[in-house]
């Protein structure tokens, strides 16, 4: 019976990480990217911007603290998968507090989109080991909306596709 119980968690929670590569890589962002698609171009608005790094910030915030919560991995090859999953949300955590912070006094497209593109890269980072754990649903969902706030956006960094 125990054997049971943890073969349907381990399944569930393979099913959990493979929800949330497939949610934080597909999140359709709002109306500044249907902007986009429509080939509109999507112009420099630093209050908006300003206002999704706070947000980012936050999100990515309630990631880790989700992550905290939750219980280490048991399998030697989980927690090691964890702890990068942690370091990964510390990076990011720092690196849209520094976007936040930088947003907030004034700099605007050309000055923070170095640090958006790293955002971006460590983001990738942390899906590919998203993809390898069983990451519990609090964290997947913390994950998920921040996600979606950063593929918002991505329009005012990218412009038009």
């Amino acid at each position: 019976m125990r054997d049971r119980v943890g073969r349907v968690r381990r399944v569930r929670d393979a099913s959990l990480a493979a929800a949330l590569a497939a949610l934080v890589s597909g999140v359709v962002a709002a109306a500044p990217a249907r902007a986009v698609e429509q080939g509109e171009e999507v112009k420099w608005d630093q209050a908006r911007v300003t206002q999704y790094a706070v947000d980012l910030n936050a999100a990515i915030g309630a990631a880790t603290q989700a992550l905290r919560q939750s219980p280490l991995q048991s399998a030697p090859q989980q927690r090691t998968v964890w702890f990068e999953m942690k370091e990964d949300l510390r990076l990011l955590r720092n690196t849209a507090s520094h976007l936040q912070t930088e947003l907030q006094a004034g700099a605007g497209l050309e000055e923070t989109r170095a640090t958006f593109a790293r955002i971006e890269t460590l983001r990738h980072d942390a899906e590919e080991i998203g993809r390898k754990s069983m990451i519990p649903a609090p964290v997947m969902d913390a994950l998920v909306k921040a996600g979606a706030i950063h593929n918002q956006m991505r329009p005012y960094y990218y412009g038009k596709k």
